[in-house]
Parts: structure tokens; sequence; C-alpha cells
């Protein structure tokens, strides 16, 4: 139902748009991205991005970790979910302040970084589960 709908909306707003016309003056030549300090640089964001959600949760992955090898029960399930609900928080907070940053120094690839930095906290996650395991 939803795909019909969509494509007959699409066709309708096509014939009843306009020509486009920009709410600025535009240049077809991309403008140089200005030369940012060290702490703006792609290495440094991921540190921060992989860095702070992981700190959040490191004390509940630890009793987690201990339960999967048998050494204790695990019966905080309640807290595991706000846990969980903190470290979603926490990675929307570092995305987005990180994503400001960017278009804050007049960086018009911005998009990849945003993306890339909200992964990267979850790749840490897989990195330390797999230092433990070993």
């Amino acid at each position: 139902m939803g795909f019909p709908l969509t494509v007959i909306g699409g066709i309708i707003g096509k014939n009843r748009a306009g020509a486009f016309e920009a709410p600025c003056r535009t240049r077809n030549i991309p403008r140089e991205i200005p030369i940012a300090p060290w702490y703006h640089h792609t290495g440094m964001h991921l540190v921060m991005a992989g860095f702070l959600p992981f700190s959040a949760i490191s004390i509940e992955l630890y009793y987690i970790f201990a339960t999967v090898w048998g050494h204790k029960l695990y019966t905080l399930y309640g807290i595991l979910i706000i846990v969980f609900c903190i470290l979603v928080i926490v990675t929307s907070f570092i995305t987005i302040a990180l994503t400001y940053f960017q278009l804050s120094i007049e960086n018009y690839l911005w998009w990849w970084r945003s993306f890339i930095n909200g992964g990267y906290a979850k790749k840490k996650k897989y990195f330390f589960f797999l230092f433990t395991m070993f």
C-alpha cells in the first residue's frame, strides 16, 4: 500500500512543482575547506565518538561479560535497559556535537563523518568484546 501511494504522490508533486529557485546565490565550483586545528581532524573525532559512549557503559559491560563466562549471576535486567537507553542518548548527542563542529569550521563534506562518528562507537564495543574473549 505504501509503494503505490509513494509513486502517486511523487507524480503529483512533480507535476505541481515549478522551476527550482535557489534561496541564495550558488556556485558550480566548491569553496576550499579551511585548514582545521588538530582536534577537528577525523582521527580525534573518531576517538571522542568511541571513547565517550564506551565510558558510559563500561562498568555494565564488565558485569555482562562476567555473567557470560560463569563467574557471577546477572540479575539487573532493568538496569541493563536503562544503560542501553543511556548509550543511545550519549551516542546521539556525541554525533550531533561532532556534526556541529564540522559545520562550524565550514566543512561541506560533513555527512560521511557524521555517519561514521555514530557507527564508530559501536565498533569500539565490538573490539572490547573481542579483547575480553582472548
